[in-house]
């Protein structure tokens, strides 16, 4: 018997040992194949993207280093599951699929995105372009050296016109996961025929395409900073960034007209080296075969509209003129003030995902920083973290870099012996929250209290710092760059909540009103729409729900939807402000297919219960937005201070207790 028990212990030591070696080929993956060989990489990425070689040492740098972040989340998370015993890894993907698309101008986005599906545990299917298949089948076989079993990672040449479409269908018609970067139409086009295919259940999360503005309030666009910085966030990878500017709304006030804007642009674009030789790392813009040489700045509105050019185009309208674009629609934007306080001021009270605010000097010709909308480095920046607030994201993305991103593999440990053993913090509940938990059973009350007070250690350990400034675009009439400052802010979700008809009052969607109460943000007023409920008349709707409701309307200002039937709630939704995310869904595949095509139509998502832990709760009642000021070195306490002020005042609700 003891023979035998020796046996065993070994054949899992060898078990455990082979679990360890596959494991373990992340981090090898990323030392010797991605860093070890980054001049194979950015080689690849000039010469098949095609980019300048500053450009594509961009890609790359940008993407290591969220690969990089993961990793430190992943290997952080397997250390306290081994040691403190506070958190353990979520590995949701096991046993299912997930089809990964790059974007045609960056491809190794389709890279990041595979390594976070397969550290989540996911199988991956890469379709990219064809251009992009032979560096992508090396990066296939590196990960095969580097110990990743057979059959996780796939590549297959597509997304073309010429391309068989069969094989894209069918992958959709299949896969439990898709993750996108591209353009919005193209990402809603494959949600939408997954749902035509019958796979309802597919989870689809969209970096998509954004429409961009650089806003001039009270300052001229005379001023140099003003002008080269406008005109680099135009021409910025030949305009194909997704967070390149569409749109400079100029101030009248000051004198500006579309045709000074015209006059200023043209004069600072002269500063830029545009070429066609990737080798010359002077060049900040490669030109490429059907790419315009220089920027073209519209002064009127065309005829076929105002879109997103993916050119280096931008259009100058008056801010008080009848062209309004909303930030809603935006990954990165741009305000310059007279002052860096002004900036900030207008700057995050917007939906984009980074926000850049300039102050800049009424003396021209003194040093000035300048920026754009885009710049801030990893892991500062917060690209696609306002979701739920933004057209610019879709479906499930919490954005590049962000804490609710990074930490989707965590999720803090379940009720054990060890509960006995530890400290917890109590937060004393406020009478909205008393009166809500009411709605629950006593034991749920009593268990869900805890809960809330778990959450707000995390919002405390969250809480947002400031950045040490770090380098932007060069210094207008001086020598060295700019210093960007940042803070990545917390922003609560926007909420919608769904009550079928005959369902009654869901204990999800009590926690979930508890826990705005609780929240330390402040809190957006969640939309509750009740289906085929109007049929009835308002007063038909019993108790307990109808108490719920009356309390949520008062305390909360929850806003109270009462639809008459389906299409009556897909009206709503199309006409929405905001792309609707559904929290505490109970399976969304039984919702009618009408609903679930509106809502991938409008960019949003159904989130399916509430999660059980304080972490993953955390991460569904948050958003994240960079604020960034760019100045010089004299100006960095000074922006400091004035992003500090704007957390205090339009971020909080009341002050973290850490």
């Amino acid at each position: 018997m003891k023979r035998q028990q020796v046996g065993t212990k070994l054949q899992l030591s060898k078990h455990c040992a082979r679990l360890f070696g596959r494991c373990a080929w992340n981090a090898r993956y990323l030392k010797d194949k991605l860093i070890g060989k980054a001049s194979d990489h950015v080689a690849l990425l000039t010469a098949w993207g095609p980019k300048a070689i500053g450009d594509s040492e961009g890609e790359f740098g940008e993407v290591a280093a969220l690969m990089r972040l993961s990793l430190k989340a992943y290997q952080a998370t397997l250390k306290a599951q081994k040691t403190d015993f506070q958190f353990e890894v979520a590995r949701e993907g096991e046993g299912r699929d997930c089809l990964v698309m790059p974007p045609s101008n960056f491809a190794l986005l389709g890279l990041k995105d595979t390594f976070h599906m397969l550290l989540k545990g996911f199988r991956v299917l890469l379709i990219v372009q064809p251009r992009f298949f032979p560096h992508f089948r090396e990066i296939q076989l590196d990960l095969a050296s580097c110990g990743l079993p057979d059959g996780l990672v796939e590549v297959l040449p597509g997304i073309t016109p010429e391309a068989d479409a069969e094989v894209l269908h069918e992958a959709l018609r299949l896969v439990d996961r898709l993750q996108f970067t591209g353009s919005s139409a193209m990402f809603k086009s494959l949600v939408l025929k997954a749902l035509e295919l019958g796979n309802l259940r597919m989870e689809h999360a969209g970096e998509v395409s954004g429409l961009n503005k650089v806003r001039l309030e009270n300052v001229s666009v005379s001023h140099p900073a003003v002008a080269r910085g406008t005109s680099w966030a135009a021409m910025a990878n030949n305009g194909e960034l997704c967070t390149s500017a569409s749109l400079v709304e100029f101030d009248t006030s000051v004198g500006d007209t579309a045709e000074k804007v015209k006059t200023a642009l043209d004069e600072a674009q002269k500063a830029f080296h545009v070429g066609r030789d990737p080798a010359d790392t002077r060049l900040d813009i490669l030109l490429r075969d059907g790419k315009t040489e220089q920027l073209e700045i519209k002064t009127e509105e065309p005829a076929d509209g105002f879109r997103e050019w993916w050119e280096k185009t931008i259009l100058a309208a008056p801010r008080d003129g009848p062209l309004q674009l909303r930030t809603n629609q935006s990954l990165g934007h741009c305000v310059y003030a007279p002052s860096i306080g002004r900036a900030v001021e207008i700057g995050t009270k917007e939906d984009a995902s980074n926000i850049y605010c300039v102050g800049v000097s009424e003396e021209a010709s003194a040093p000035s920083a300048r920026a754009g909308t885009t710049g801030a480095k990893l892991p500062e920046s917060a690209f696609g973290g306002m979701k739920s607030y933004t057209y610019a994201v879709a479906g499930d993305h919490d954005g590049v870099g962000t804490v609710q991103t990074l930490f989707d593999n965590t999720k803090r440990r379940g009720p054990n012996f060890r509960d006995q053993e530890e400290a917890y913090a109590q937060y004393e509940l406020t009478e909205v929250a008393e009166m809500l938990l009411e709605f629950l059973s006593p034991r749920d009350q009593m268990s869900f209290s805890k809960q809330i007070s778990n959450v707000l250690e995390i919002f405390a350990a969250f809480e947002p710092e400031l950045t040490e400034p770090y380098g932007g675009q060069g210094l207008v009439n001086a020598d060295g760059r700019s210093q960007l400052v940042t803070l990545q802010a917390l922003k609560p979700s926007r909420k919608q909540l769904l009550i079928p008809r005959g369902v009654g009052l869901p204990e999800e969607i009590v926690k979930m009103a508890a826990l705005c109460a609780m929240s330390p943000l402040k809190e957006i007023p969640a939309d509750l729409h009740l289906l085929s409920a109007a049929q009835a008349g308002k007063l038909r709707v019993t108790d307990p729900l109808k108490s719920f409701i009356k309390v949520v309307e008062k305390h909360l200002g929850w806003r109270v939807h009462y639809h008459e039937n389906t299409e009556a709630l897909v009206q709503a939704l199309t006409a929405a402000e905001y792309p609707p995310y559904f929290f505490c869904i109970k399976d969304k595949h039984l919702l009618p297919v009408e609903v679930l095509k509106v809502v991938a139509e409008q960019g949003g998502y159904f989130y399916e219960g509430l999660p059980s832990d304080p972490l993953s709760l955390f991460r569904c009642l948050t958003a994240s937005q960079a604020w960034t000021v760019a100045c010089t070195e004299a100006q960095v306490e000074e922006a400091g201070e004035a992003l500090k002020q704007a957390w205090q005042t339009i971020g909080l609700r009341e002050v973290l207790l850490l």
